[in-house]
């Protein structure tokens, strides 16, 4: 029925997938052991609502792309090669880009083992599902960048992008992976739409405002309601009207999410 992910359920399925729980799924999940469930209804819905999440359902190739977005994209793919990785690829080289783009993050946020990182990296080589990309300099085969995307249900999730912020500024590397990436699901593989995430809670990534600004990318507006262990929810109403005084970082993502779950921004 889902998967507990920091204390919180969230549905298996995709966005459009998703649907309202009854009283009874929630008490079960619940029963499981964490302490809320976020229930996701009435995906992509013409008015908009105060959550969301970052989608790109249409490839429009170079023409529907700004001229110094198009410029930026061909210095990357004179630059760069674009490919699906292999296990041994990540294994060598993913670490080491993930710690480098981590360290050059303003907003510092738990980080992955390199053991946590192998893991994942072989679930991804084990499963239909998964797709990794890797990016090489083409002059010197240097690896600067690579991904994870998610493929189910006729859509394709990207889950993790990250690069080394050595070559991030003059050869644009993320513009060249991103265009690639929209054109092989959207236009080769012709899923649905790709999904760049559910509206942050935290904002400390401008990710989503850069593929909007840059790559035609829209929100795709929906319900979100928050459904607490007993007890947790007079807790949080208590707290709400403090929401935006609260120094404890987690506490205040919790309050946010619950401001998007009652429709306030």
């Amino acid at each position: 029925m889902g998967k507990l992910y920091k204390g919180v359920w969230l549905s298996e399925h995709a966005p459009h997938n998703c649907e309202k729980l009854t009283k009874e799924q929630c008490d079960a999940l619940l029963s499981k052991g964490g302490w809320s469930i976020r229930e996701i209804s009435d995906f992509d819905c013409p008015n908009e609502t105060s959550f969301y999440a970052v989608i790109k359902d249409s490839f429009g190739g170079m023409e529907e792309l700004s001229k110094k977005v198009r410029t930026k994209v061909r210095k990357a793919q004179k630059t760069y090669e674009f490919r699906l990785a292999t296990l041994d690829e990540m294994l060598q080289h993913g670490a080491d880009i993930y710690y480098k783009a981590f360290a050059n993050y303003k907003v510092k946020s738990e980080f992955e083992s390199k053991e946590e990182l192998e893991k994942r990296f072989r679930a991804v080589a084990e499963s239909d599902e998964y797709d990794a990309w890797i990016v090489y300099r083409i002059e010197d085969n240097i690896p600067v960048a690579w991904s994870i995307t998610h493929v189910f249900e006729g859509m394709c999730e990207y889950e993790t992008v990250k690069v080394d912020p050595a070559y991030s500024d003059s050869t644009y590397p993320s513009y060249g992976l991103f265009y690639e990436m929209n054109r092989y699901y959207l236009e080769e593989r012709k899923l649905s739409y790709v999904n760049a995430g559910w509206r942050s809670v935290t904002n400390h990534s401008n990710i989503q405002q850069f593929l909007i600004d840059q790559f035609i990318f829209r929100k795709a507006y929906c319900n979100m309601k928050i459904h607490y262990k007993s007890g947790l929810g007079a807790v949080v109403s208590m707290l709400f009207p403090f929401r935006k005084f609260m120094p404890i970082p987690k506490v205040k993502a919790i309050l946010a999410q619950e401001a998007f779950s009652r429709g306030i921004e």
